[in-house]
């Protein structure tokens, strides 16, 4: 293959300096075109793209944050009808001696003719615990029964309208003709609604 020799003379410049100068002029004006008016769109494309592209990954992010929100929202729906539940349970009141004096009435047989034999000699406050909006009281009761007055307390431990909770019971028997042959100290937790102790 032979090489391509260019040959250009001045004089075959001065023949063609008009297209020469024309061509140069075109480039020209093809650049400014290109400049002001081609390359900002070219930008102004990338800054929409580059938007659009952030535009889709928060709507995409949004959509996660809706779903977890349906999710955590049935959820709190569903705790929220737990905690009413619970609520309906606390004893409303201000001291935890006041809800041991109370729970005393509410467990003895005193008011009911027809209940077993059932003495509460004396209640005991242990402690109080604060959680949150609620204080678990430890209370400790001591009682003189039989066998049917210790089925009736334990009964209405379980059926009462308050949340109660045996935590420990020792039940001794003693040796008697007549009356209650038992004496039971027995400990309960109680939910108490959180108050101000008087």
């Amino acid at each position: 293959m032979k090489p391509v020799k260019f040959d250009i003379t001045i004089g075959d410049i001065k023949k063609h300096q008009w297209s020469i100068v024309a061509s140069i002029v075109v480039l020209l004006l093809l650049a400014i075109v290109y400049l002001t008016l081609v390359a900002p769109v070219t930008e102004r494309k990338q800054v929409l793209v580059s938007r659009i592209d952030h535009q889709r990954k928060l709507i995409s992010q949004y959509e996660r944050k809706l779903s977890q929100s349906k999710t955590i929202k049935e959820t709190l729906a569903k705790h929220e009808g737990a905690l009413k539940k619970m609520q309906k349970k606390l004893f409303r009141g201000t001291d935890p001696y006041q809800l041991a004096a109370s729970l005393g009435d509410v467990l003895s047989s005193k008011s009911k003719p027809d209940a077993p034999k059932l003495d509460i000699k004396t209640y005991q406050v242990l402690t109080s615990k604060e959680h949150g909006l609620y204080e678990e009281v430890l209370m400790r009761f001591n009682l003189m029964t039989n066998i049917y007055g210790l089925h009736y307390f334990l009964t209405r431990v379980k059926n009462s309208e308050f949340a109660i909770q045996v935590k420990e019971i020792n039940i001794q028997k003693i040796q008697r003709v007549k009356g209650p042959d038992l004496i039971v100290n027995v400990i309960l937790a109680a939910l108490m609604e959180k108050g101000g102790k008087s």
